[in-house]
Order: structure tokens, then sequence, then C-alpha cells
């Protein structure tokens, strides 16, 4: 869940940025096409900065540290392993809790706007199959009775029949885009493919429906595409007048579609006022230099911040007297934060569960659910639990392959952070603490094994 939270906090927080840099020094200018794919960078750019990763980059495949390894953790035994916590704090609870409560929440919004972007798209599946359709040009004219603003959808154009004219004659309406204006200003919108940044945009809102700023990013999408549109049109008539009082004339309709780029959202002021402007002058074109120090600031903050992360924490295990320094396991393996304590050791005890005694193969670490995992020596991971049964057996579980024979067990996981044939260095974080498999609260269960047989984790840190 971790995983999932972060990414929405750096996707959140990109657009975002984008979208100050768009108002503070982009909006005024009249470079609409470059304005447009600024801001369908941003989102692009929003979607995959969370997903990048420079600490994790590395050699995927290295045979030789699976040499010695005999290790395989048989798990036909795994519902008798009894690692649990023996206690869990009423703090700790209560955090669980309000953690259930807001991803429910959360999930529960978001699919709310997901099933709206769906009605929207089915509504307008639902217009084009209740109208007569037209072909024109690479175009498809859907011809609406009912007094409506014109708007398109990809390649389909919906246009009041009255404001469309008579179909009757074919060489009358062949060449209508040069006398129609508002078919003009659609087959713009068609052209351009303006309904593509309109559905990732909608999409990304599912994400980030909170983010105050996504909508006021659809707007600022919205007003560059009526200025490509309405520049569309100007270029082609030069009469920028007669444009301006057909504006003013289809302010009385309106046709709610939002996935539709629509010819009048409320922009009426904006969109006149933005034909009667003056072209920006080429010297302002130079603050667009100014989006790479952007880029770059973003990538440092989310991806590059990770890795420098990484090489504190190796620094740090390098000032430990260890044997053979990172080849077998040797140091903690959970981070070190309030709350965290071992809470069952190696050896027999009485299952809390079962209340019956057996043998405990590992050594159980309390520690608050989301806390990082450690690597405990350098290794190749071998295993991912992908497929686990919540509340059964280990839950969600990672192994790692050594040197000199050995092979460590992560257990309880709540989420990953490496995936199986990764190579990964002592230090590195590998995955979070969570409470997914036999457990009655959120810990790591961490085994050791040499050649085979299973050896206290606690001799090992």
């Amino acid at each position: 869940m971790s995983l999932l939270v972060n990414y929405i906090i750096e996707s959140t927080i990109s657009l975002s940025v984008f979208y100050i840099f768009y108002e503070l020094f982009l909006k005024r200018d009249t470079w609409f096409r470059f304005n447009r794919y600024y801001l369908l960078f941003g989102l692009i750019f929003s979607f995959i900065l969370p997903l990048l990763d420079f600490s994790t980059m590395g050699v995927m495949v290295n045979t030789d540290l699976m040499v010695n390894s005999e290790n395989q953790f048989d798990f036909n035994n795994i519902a008798n392993i009894g690692s649990v916590v023996s206690s869990i704090d009423e703090d700790t609870i209560g955090s669980l809790r309000r953690i259930s409560y807001a991803l429910l929440i959360y999930c529960t919004i978001g699919s709310l706007f997901f099933m709206r972007f769906l009605l929207q798209f089915f509504k307008i599946i639902k217009t084009i199959n209740a109208y007569e359709i037209i072909n024109y040009k690479r175009y498809k004219i859907v011809l609406i009775n009912k007094d409506s603003l014109p708007f398109s959808f990809f390649h389909y154009i919906f246009i009041n029949k009255n404001d469309y004219g008579s179909p009757d004659n074919t060489d009358s309406y062949r060449d209508r885009e040069e006398s129609n204006e508002l078919l003009m200003h659609e087959i713009v919108h068609a052209k351009q493919k303006h309904s593509v940044d309109i559905i990732l945009l909608e999409l990304l809102l599912v994400l980030q429906w909170f983010n105050p700023f996504i909508y006021r990013y659809r707007l600022a999408f919205k007003e560059i595409h009526e200025y490509l549109a309405d520049n569309g049109v100007i270029l082609k008539n030069g009469d920028k007048i007669a444009y301006q009082k057909l504006i003013l004339d289809q302010i009385e309709k309106s046709f709610s579609v939002n996935l539709a780029s629509q010819f009048n959202y409320s922009l009426t002021k904006k969109r006149i006022k933005m034909i009667t402007r003056i072209s920006s002058s080429k010297s302002s074109r130079l603050k667009a230099i100014l989006i790479l120090p952007l880029i770059v600031v973003l990538l440092s903050a989310f991806t590059i911040e990770t890795a420098k992360e990484s090489i504190i924490k190796k620094s740090i295990t390098q000032l430990e007297e260890i044997e053979q320094t990172g080849k077998i396991p040797s140091i903690y393996p959970v981070k070190k934060v309030d709350g965290v304590k071992i809470s069952s050791g190696y050896g027999m005890r009485h299952d809390p569960i079962s209340k019956k005694k057996r043998m405990h193969n590992g050594t159980d670490i309390k520690a608050p659910i989301g806390t990082p995992v450690y690597a405990t020596a350098d290794g190749l991971i071998r295993k991912v639990k992908l497929n686990h049964a919540q509340g059964k057996g280990y839950g969600k579980y990672v192994i790692i392959d050594h040197e000199e024979g050995y092979s460590t067990l992560y257990a309880m996981l709540n989420d990953y952070n490496v995936k199986e044939g990764q190579e990964v260095k002592q230090g590195d974080i590998i995955a979070y603490v969570g409470s997914t498999g036999r457990s009655t609260g959120p810990h790591l269960h961490y085994e050791v094994m040499k050649n085979g047989e299973n050896v206290d984790p606690e001799d090992y840190f």
C-alpha cells in the first residue's frame, strides 16, 4: 500500500508543479500549440515519474550468487510456522484502522470518478447511435436534432442539424467546411486529436480527484483547445469580427459532454480576448528554457534522492565491523524506528495462535506497518510471493540467495520494492513491514539458512 501512496503523492506534486509553472509563465502567451504540448508532456510525465527509481537499477541476473546456495525454504508445513506478534498496542490498531478507512474512502471516490468517465463515454456512444450520420471527408458528422452546441470526439463531429444545413445536395455540402465556421472549428479539434488529451486527463483525475490543481489543469487544457480551434478557423477565413459574432451567438446553447471537445466552455470572454491579442514575441519562447530545470528538479526530488538514500545506508553499514562485509547476512533487517523490537526469537515456543509447543525457525520483529525492510547481505532475489493468501502462512514474502551457502527469508510483508531475478546490495530496501500472513499484527518474520539448515538469525545481527 505504501508504494501506491508514494505513487499518488509524487504524481500529484508533479502535476501541481507543472500547472503552477504554466500559470506563472505560459498562460498569457499566444503560442497555443507549444502550450498544449507542454500541458500534455506534464500530464504524461506525472504518470511515469513515480515509476522511475534509479536506486534499484542494476544487473538482473548473476548466477554466481546461487552456486553455493542450497537453501530452498521448504514450505510444505507452512501452516505451522506460528509467526505471530505477542502483543499489539492500541496506537498500532488505531493507526491501521485510520489507514484502512482512508484507503476505503479514496478508492470509493476514485471509483465514482471512473464510473463517471465510463458514463460520459457511453453517453457519446448512445448519441452516435441515436442520430443520422454523414461521412464528410475523413470525419463522421452526427446531426443532432435538439438545440445544442457542436462538439467533437476523435473523428466524430456532433452538430445541430440546422447549423449544418441541408445534406440533400451532395455538391453543396461537400466543401461546407469553408463556409461553415462551426464545422471548421470542430474539424480543427478532431484533426489535432484533442480527445486524446482529455481522456488522459480524465484517467489521471480518477487517481488525483483530491488534487485542486488537476481541475485547474483540466480548465487550462480546455482553454488551449478552444484557442487552437479558434486560431485554425481565423487562419482560413481571416475575418475575426464575423467569427467573434458567431461565438457570441452560440452562448445560449449548451450540451455538457466532458469527454468531448466543445465549441464553447464558458470561455467566451477569454476566447474573444485571445483572438484580438497581439501574437507573443519570439523572445517569449525563451521562457521554455526554464522547463528543463523544472524537469531536473522533479527528477532529483523523486528518483535521484532515492538512490542517494541507498548510498547513505550502504556507507553506514560499511562502518560496522562485519566479517566478509556484504556477503553474509549481518545487519538488522528492519529500519530501527519507534516501536521496533524483537517479539519472538528462534527456538521452541508456545504458538500464540494454536497454543501448541513447536519450533520457531526465525525471529519475529515487531514494527509499524510500512517500515522499510533491508536486504541483510548482497544477493539475488529468488522469490517474490505474488499470489499469497491473506491471513495464511507467510503472506507476502521475499527470498534472497547469498554467497557462502546462505539464504534469507523476509515474510509477512505489506509491499515489495524488488522483483525476481534482481541483484541487491546489503542495506537496499527490498520491502515494507506488513501483516499479510498468519499473524496477530504487523511484523517481519525473518529466517536465515546456511547450507539448507535453519540457524538463529540473532547470531548474525
